[in-house]
């Protein structure tokens, strides 16, 4: 099923459910790069020519969802949930700062990546979202692969030196508080830079929410109660907690009464 999810910017994205069946698979792609690991969460949001930014403000939206509404994070206290709502207020409104240069007759128009960094070298033009030629204007992020691929080899050599300038003069254009520190919780304040690797294993955690082992653990448990196996790995893994919250009670309640038989 497709959600449509307003942002922070008041843009409107839709993505689609991910599903306990994805998680299964999410643990599979973790053994592999990061880059395609990466590419497998991209999948569910069907919106394109988005940033990062906006990819990741989605798919925060989207593991609130799907997944739950708070994230564990660090402190000296141990883990502590935070809201992703008081994320989202933190982070705030999404800046838009565009930088126009000219070399020959070409405008090249830089703004926020639209690809994350899984460091690939060629990252970093991404930064280009759209090239202008005689009036002609073409935004990269609506090209194919082999489109993007044959624009890179043309760009000029000295255009690496003006996206490095970019990225120095801009360096709190692309960080971004994520948690406020909080003192009374032991809660180090969080600063993402959207430029970093870092940046994209920290939206990898946000979804490394189970195991194999647990995963089967579940479906085995779920399937005393519920025999279809179909219908719980196409559940969220919100659904899922709530069925095996009502079947924990349920057993509880049995065994309370058969205790009580006991006694009698």
């Amino acid at each position: 099923m497709q959600l449509l999810l307003t942002l922070p910017n008041k843009k409107e994205v839709v993505v689609e459910e991910i599903l306990y069946k994805d998680l299964r698979k999410f643990c599979l792609y973790n053994n592999l790069t990061i880059a395609d690991t990466i590419d497998y969460l991209e999948t569910f949001i069907v919106t394109k020519n988005l940033n990062v930014m906006e990819k990741f403000l989605s798919l925060l939206l989207l593991r609130q969802q799907c997944i739950g509404e708070t994230i564990s994070i660090s402190s000296n206290r141990g883990p502590i949930d935070i809201e992703i709502n008081y994320i989202l207020k933190n982070i705030g409104d999404i800046e838009d700062r565009v930088k126009t240069i000219k070399v020959g007759n070409v405008k090249y128009e830089l703004s926020l990546p639209t690809q994350f960094n899984c460091g690939d070298s060629d990252f970093v033009f991404s930064l280009i979202r759209s090239i202008e030629v005689d009036n002609e204007k073409i935004t990269l992020s609506e090209v194919t692969k082999e489109e993007y691929a044959e624009i890179l080899n043309t760009l000029p050599k000295t255009l690496y030196s003006d996206l490095t300038n970019f990225v120095d003069e801009s360096e709190t254009f692309f960080n971004f508080k994520f948690i406020e520190g909080r003192e009374s919780l032991d809660i180090a304040e969080i600063r993402l830079n959207v430029l970093s690797q870092e940046f994209s294993h920290f939206i990898l955690n946000l979804f490394n929410v189970i195991s194999g082992n647990d995963y089967r653990q579940m479906i085995f448990t779920l399937c005393r109660r519920m025999k279809d196996i179909s219908f719980l790995v196409n559940c969220t893994f919100v659904e899922i907690e709530d069925y095996y919250r009502l079947y924990k009670e349920e057993v509880d309640q049995e065994n309370k009464s058969l205790q009580k038989q006991n006694i009698n």
